[in-house]
């Protein structure tokens, strides 16, 4: 039997086109339900690249700031990149009123997204006003802040951002040059050839300048920063953790071994070197300005804290129960001062401050945040410490030339015979403490039998590193056992007014986005 062929043509075209068919409309169907998506993914996008462009906005001020560390006092008034108008950098606004954004912003080169910048002024202030940086630092805590908003579309994003410069209560311990003040050399002679071979870092300091070590008992409790090279006697502890940074310079690697020693420092904290040179301001006249007519005063001064109010004694007058600064800042000004630092006689029982010297004795207890600074001398006379009820509250000593503890002797034909009574013993120190052009130092540290404990709970700066007692055989021969520890308060918040090192890098301390923006 022959099989007939039937003729197959078209059959599988028919059968093509109800697979493409049905594959259509699979593909519609999946298309349908990620139609939406793609919508989200847009906006998910123009959402980050808002997010990009207000983290551009922080950097655009914060290289600014690097070429100029006083930009932000100059408000809006500044030099844009782009030329006149188009500055980013804007007054606050509420977001309301006018209507209409009247922010100026700036594009990112090679996009469509943009940023605009705003000045959030400090509490008090309703705008930045130029040359006025109370009108934008915050005096409690020393940063501002900013604003920055960046938009993609129709998304917006805003970062608020905290910038604080780096400073000298960043550290425990702060020192310019790791060697004694000249003004503390036993004889004119060595005090003249000190200040022309001594004040410069270690390598090019002559064999002739005073050689101080950390040695083996030392501890730094905190954070540690010298613009100098140090030099260490076995291994004493530096820092209390990995967070305590301890910050060298100089010559490599920031340390060396005393004659004779072997040098092995205990690094608790991480090691930065180098740790870049913060240069020290020279005067306390930006701290003087700051205190009004009715707290500062002329010649010596003796102050005595009394929780929210004060005693003071001053040349011709006195105020009893005072109430502390509203601003927190006291200043003593020189009047006529011929009086230096003297070695051998500093406050002996027989001697007396010169009257119009701008010298400032302060003991007692504070129970709001205060900064006292002074033309001369600082001289702790007895315990200074926080009030009882306010445990959180911070004071600043900064002193022109010397802050002292004071300590007291007798002399006898010229010689050392011993301490006088009126000294405080131990003492407990709880401030920030700054000699801007001399020492941290210990009246007549060298004279009688020791005193006691030095106790510090804050922070510790000074151009020279000053002595507060000696030692022999590891035993304090006299003067005092230290005790310092850092008051991690001073990380997030400093004494009013503090002063800061001259040139010092603007950071970014704090940083968190504001919903909804702005």
């Amino acid at each position: 039997m022959r099989l007939i062929h039937r003729c197959q043509k078209g059959f599988t075209s028919v059968t093509l086109m109800g697979v493409l068919l049905v594959g259509g409309l699979l593909v519609a169907g999946s298309f349908t339900v990620v139609d939406p998506d793609i919508g989200f993914s847009k906006k998910d996008e123009d959402y980050k690249q808002a997010n990009g462009a207000a983290e551009a906005g922080i950097s655009y001020y914060l290289t600014r700031l690097a070429q100029d560390t006083s930009y932000y006092v100059h408000c809006t008034n500044v030099t844009p990149p782009d030329g006149p108008g188009t500055s980013p950098v804007n007054q606050p606004w509420n977001g309301t009123s006018p209507t209409a954004d009247p922010r100026v912003s700036r594009a990112i080169p090679g996009s469509t997204s943009r940023y605009t910048i705003e000045l959030l002024p400090a509490t008090g202030f309703s705008t930045c006003i130029e040359n006025d940086q109370s009108s934008m630092i915050n005096p409690a805590t020393g940063a501002f802040r900013i604003r920055s908003t960046g938009t993609m579309g129709s998304r917006k994003r805003s970062i608020v951002a905290t910038l604080r410069r780096k400073g000298f209560i960043d550290f425990l311990y702060f020192t310019n040059r790791e060697t004694s003040d000249p003004s503390t050399y036993s004889s004119s002679a060595d005090q003249t050839q000190a200040s022309s071979e001594c004040d410069a870092p270690r390598q090019s300091r002559t064999s002739f300048c005073s050689r101080i070590s950390f040695i083996d008992a030392d501890e730094i409790r905190g954070p540690f920063h010298s613009n100098d090279s140090i030099l260490v006697c076995g291994s004493p502890d530096f820092g209390v953790d990995a967070n305590d940074i301890i910050e060298l310079n100089q010559n490599s690697p920031g340390y060396f071994a005393t004659n004779g020693c072997s040098a092995a420092p205990n690094f608790k904290g991480t090691l930065s070197y180098p740790s870049g040179v913060l240069p020290m301001p020279t005067s306390n006249a930006e701290l003087r300005n700051t205190a009004t007519s009715a707290y500062q005063f002329n010649g010596n001064t003796r102050i005595l804290l009394k929780g929210d109010t004060m005693d003071v004694t001053y040349p011709g007058g006195s105020k009893t129960g005072l109430a502390l600064p509203a601003n927190g800042v006291i200043y003593v000004n020189n009047v006529a001062c011929s009086q230096g630092y003297q070695r051998t006689n500093t406050f002996r029982t027989s001697d007396a401050l010169q009257s119009t010297c701008g010298d400032v004795q302060v003991s007692g207890t504070y129970n709001k945040d205060i900064t006292i600074g002074a033309d001369n001398d600082i001289i702790v006379t007895d315990d200074l410490k926080r009030g009882g009820s306010a445990p959180g509250v911070l004071a600043g000593l900064i002193a022109n030339n010397f802050v002292r503890v004071y300590h007291p002797v007798n002399y006898s034909s010229g010689n050392c015979a011993g301490n006088a009574t009126g000294g405080p013993g131990s003492i407990t120190i709880e401030a920030a403490l700054l000699a801007l052009n001399h020492s941290f130092i210990v009246d007549n540290w060298f004279c009688g039998s020791p005193v006691g404990t030095l106790t510090v709970y804050g922070a510790i700066a000074q151009y020279y590193r000053g002595p507060v007692g000696t030692f022999l055989g590891g035993n304090v021969a006299s003067g005092y056992v230290k005790s310092y520890d850092y008051n991690y308060r001073l990380k997030n918040r400093e004494p009013p007014f503090f002063i800061t090192p001259t040139d010092s890098p603007w950071q970014i301390v704090r940083q968190n986005e504001q919903v909804p923006p702005r």
